[in-house]
């Protein structure tokens, strides 16, 4: 007797989270994509009543990873949570609890250690053209334009009177 499409849509799904973590979001697509798209509600449902899916975890998880000193700035790990389906709510309280409890210090502590490693050398012997290219580059890594300034030593004027 053939299984149901209930069935093999709930045994796709168990073999896509087999596989790695993924969101609430990933399933529904992969199912989807894979000609189960009326099943994906009531599968998604049944893995959340697991506790196999549960996008608060997933986000909490991957902030972490994202965030390890010398990978990427909040800002572009807000972006990667956003696309693996992630709210931007949950994206941004997932990268801020993960930047609280890493102990590398702020953004700036953080934005150093990338920056040190690009350059294989000191911050100090880079010159303006050098600078420019590696502020460009920790800008694309998702840090703030503050946190690149600080990291490389540049002056910024924070708008107050003085």
């Amino acid at each position: 007797m053939e299984p149901s499409p209930l069935a093999r849509a709930r045994a796709r799904a168990l073999r896509l989270l087999a596989a790695r973590p993924r969101t609430e979001s990933q399933i529904r697509d992969r199912l989807a994509r894979a000609g189960f798209e009326a099943q994906a509600g009531e599968v998604v449902a049944w893995l959340r009543g697991l506790g196999y899916l549960d996008d608060a975890a997933y986000a909490r998880e991957r902030a972490r990873s994202l965030l390890a000193p010398g990978r990427h700035g909040p800002r572009l790990a807000e972006r990667r949570l956003a696309a693996a389906g992630v709210s931007r709510e949950l994206a941004r309280r997932a990268v801020a609890e993960a930047l609280a409890e890493g102990g590398a210090g702020g953004e700036a502590a953080r934005c150093r250690v990338v920056a040190e490693r690009r350059a294989r050398g000191p911050l100090d012997a880079l010159d303006a053209r050098e600078r420019a290219r590696l502020g460009r580059f920790l800008l694309g890594r998702g840090f703030s334009g503050a946190a690149v300034a600080a990291a490389l030593g540049v002056y910024v004027d924070d708008g107050g009177d003085g």
